[in-house]
């Protein structure tokens, strides 16, 4: 089934700690998609798929030497929905948010063990900028930008 991308409401904070928990071997805490939600809400996106969130994106807007650029933050699948196109589907959302916002680039950072990730973000036209030294708590992280022109 096609999911529904939409705004992530205050009630669907408890199933996206949930998603990120299971994702992820440091999760953000709770706190974080609270204070994200409040700061850029047009840009925490979920899935729906039969009416259950099964995946969140979050994004937001920055400057970066002078360009606005969309920064791709977290992206997570619920491992039973993984490899259906959803990621990619939040993905695609996000960046259409980051042009009608005018953003030149979108950046993201991915762990470098996160080869299913990885294979996403280069599907889509991310590049590779560098290795990112302990930017996880224990793993590397690789910077990624795509041009969205």
């Amino acid at each position: 089934m096609e999911p529904t991308i939409r705004l992530a409401a205050a009630s669907d904070l408890t199933t996206i700690h949930r998603i990120e928990v299971g994702s992820y071997p440091d999760p953000w805490p709770r706190s974080i998609f609270y204070l994200m939600r409040g700061r850029a809400s047009d840009l925490f996106l979920v899935a729906e798929v039969d009416g259950e969130v099964v995946a969140y994106s979050i994004g937001e807007i920055e400057w970066m030497h002078g360009v606005k650029v969309g920064h791709v933050m977290n992206i997570a699948v619920v491992e039973a929905c993984r490899r259906r196109g959803i990621a990619g589907r939040l993905l695609d959302e996000l960046e259409s948010r980051f042009r009608e916002r005018n953003a030149e680039y979108s950046y993201l950072e991915v762990r470098v063990g996160n080869d299913t990730a990885q294979h996403l973000y280069r599907k889509r036209g991310y590049r590779n900028l560098g290795v990112l030294p302990r930017y996880y708590k224990n793993e590397d992280g690789i910077a990624m930008e795509k041009p969205l022109g």
